[in-house]
């Protein structure tokens, strides 16, 4: 596919956004470089087995003891606490290896589907306080992600009400169901797995990149199962997930990007399509998209899922 190069104006898929998709933008010149991020030192990490604190028991562990796979403990700088009526919820922190130097493109399938059995585990608890309707799984890679601290790691952010944007999200959702009689995801899977935009797929997840995409090579994985949240996982579907992700991002990693990836998670909503939106962060949101909330986006969709696809055939 020939490389865009005028700019185009695309809608998202659900919300009243727009981006902007500008290929030429990346050729502009500069002359300011971004710092580099300094990782911090693993005697000073606090994730590492070393340096672990007593007072922050497991909630749950992959492993047993001190030979521990995954760990999970309490945020202990949480923006929102079970024990704060005026901003009630729960985090929790997924400490995803012992080893500080490894990330998620370094483990195996299996280790990555163990994380995510690790989320289906915490999202099942959570889930039996009857306060807590929302539930966002999330990672960030790298400073400008929006991580502190390199030690590989995923959040769990559980909530007793939803955003606007979820709330718009979920709306839209409803809407195009009671007009159309389906779901709008299970017909977007129907309709990517036939376009540009596919990356890949199998017999239980699709991966494509979103026509709208905000973020430089921007993935989404979606069951093609409609599942409503992680616990309705079947073990292949976790595997087929844990596959693509590892490919995903290890191209990601080779681009040196920093990265966030999340999954949101409606607990009283029962028509929800469960998918994990993958964002690189190569570019900077400046004055054009905080003051219009337009976003540009310098690699078409088009282009980062041809790149993948690439990647992709090229393991085989």
């Amino acid at each position: 596919m020939p490389q865009q190069e005028k700019s185009e104006v695309r809608k998202d898929y659900i919300h009243d956004r727009f981006v902007i998709i500008a290929p030429k933008r990346s050729q502009r010149p500069h002359d300011i470089t971004h710092d580099h991020e300094t990782p911090v030192k693993s005697k000073d990490c606090p994730f590492c087995r070393e340096v672990e604190k007593p007072s922050q028991p497991a909630l749950f562990q992959v492993g047993p003891g001190d030979r521990w796979e995954i760990k999970v403990i309490k945020n202990i700088f949480p923006v929102v606490s079970w024990k704060n009526p005026r901003a009630y919820g729960h985090q929790e922190v997924i400490i995803e290896t012992p080893h500080h130097n490894k990330e998620l493109a370094d483990f195996s399938v299996g280790h990555i589907a163990r994380l995510f059995d690790t989320y289906v585990h915490r999202t099942r608890e959570l889930m039996k306080d009857k306060k807590i309707i929302y539930i966002l799984i999330f990672k960030n890679h790298g400073g400008k992600a929006g991580a502190s601290l390199v030690h590989a790691h995923s959040q769990i952010f559980a909530t007793s009400f939803l955003s606007p944007h979820i709330v718009d999200k979920l709306t839209k959702a409803q809407e195009y169901r009671i007009t159309h009689g389906s779901c709008y995801y299970c017909d977007l899977i129907l309709k990517e797995v036939r376009g540009p935009r596919k990356v890949y797929q199998d017999d239980h997840i699709v991966a494509f990149t979103p026509y709208a995409s905000s973020y430089n090579y921007e993935t989404w994985i979606i069951p093609r199962r409609h599942i409503d949240n992680i616990t309705q996982m079947r073990e292949p579907e976790v595997l087929s997930l844990a596959t693509t992700l590892k490919s995903i991002i290890s191209e990601v990693n080779r681009m040196n990007l920093p990265y966030n990836y999340y999954l949101h998670q409606a607990v009283t909503d029962q028509d929800e399509h469960l998918y994990l939106r993958i964002c690189p962060r190569r570019d900077i949101w400046a004055g054009v998209e905080l003051g219009s909330r337009l976003i540009i986006n310098t690699v078409s969709p088009e282009e980062a899922a041809a790149y993948f696809r690439k990647k992709f055939q090229s393991k085989k």
